[in-house]
């Protein structure tokens, strides 16, 4: 049985990469510059299908022809966890980069994720520009935001964008994204709250943190979430 033959474009560690080889998809190229995760890449995969160096020195008519094009392009310029500054980060142009190399290799899908943020970054201008480009390259586009922790009980709150690109119409009207799968697990079926652990994992009264969190974190029930907005209460894993 013939596979269908992926290229991977800003691979990181292989995590995407993983999940396509799982479905039956050949990964027959990819391309990532972070040595520490060109180590774990090739120690999860055939070390000679990646190609370590910067995108931008890549010549995309080396590439090899695909069928499906995937990339987990940076996140850093779009999330809100940093300055947003968008296209006006180099990180945030390398898209660009996705596209040169779609325009070069024709893969009749393109697969692609970034933060949740994306879809809403510069109200909605950045998304938009991402949209028209894989419209121009002449793509059918769906899109979504899905949640980790809402598809098989991931432990994880972990909200992503998901882009796929379609060069068939009829593939496009076909696909639909997967459906939420309920919770059936709760923090507490995973913690123990009654058993002290190692004091390195609690914040001491000398953490610049700790006036926050205590004055944030009501109660002892509930698990919380604390990051450059604030601290709040994750309610989806306290109720299943």
């Amino acid at each position: 049985m013939i596979r269908p033959t992926v290229v991977s474009l800003f691979s990181g560690i292989g995590g995407i990469d993983l999940a396509f080889q799982q479905a039956g998809f050949e990964i027959i190229w990819a391309n990532e510059s972070d040595k520490s995760a060109c180590i774990t890449y090739r120690n999860n995969f055939d070390e000679n299908i990646l190609i370590e160096a910067d995108i931008l020195t890549v010549n995309e008519k080396k590439i090899p022809k695909a069928d499906v094009l995937i990339a987990g392009f940076p996140c850093q310029s779009f999330s809100i966890m940093g300055y947003q500054r968008g296209f006006k980060d180099a990180r945030g142009n390398l898209f660009f980069e996705i596209a040169r190399v779609a325009e070069e290799i024709k893969p009749r899908i393109i697969f692609l994720e970034n933060v949740k943020n994306l879809i809403y970054h510069d109200d909605g201008r950045t998304f938009i520009t991402i949209f028209n480009t894989l419209a121009e390259l002449g793509y059918c586009v769906k899109y979504d935001i899905e949640n980790a922790c809402t598809h098989g009980n991931i432990p994880q709150d972990r909200s992503r964008t998901f882009i796929v690109a379609f060069s068939d119409y009829d593939m496009l009207r076909e696909f639909k994204f997967p459906e939420e799968v309920a919770l059936t697990t709760t923090i507490d079926d995973i913690i123990n709250r009654s058993i002290g652990r190692d004091n390195r994992y609690y914040y001491s009264v000398d953490s610049k943190y700790y006036p926050s969190l205590n004055k944030n974190i009501p109660d002892k029930t509930g698990i919380y979430q604390s990051n450059i907005i604030g601290v709040y209460r994750e309610k989806k894993f306290m109720d299943a």
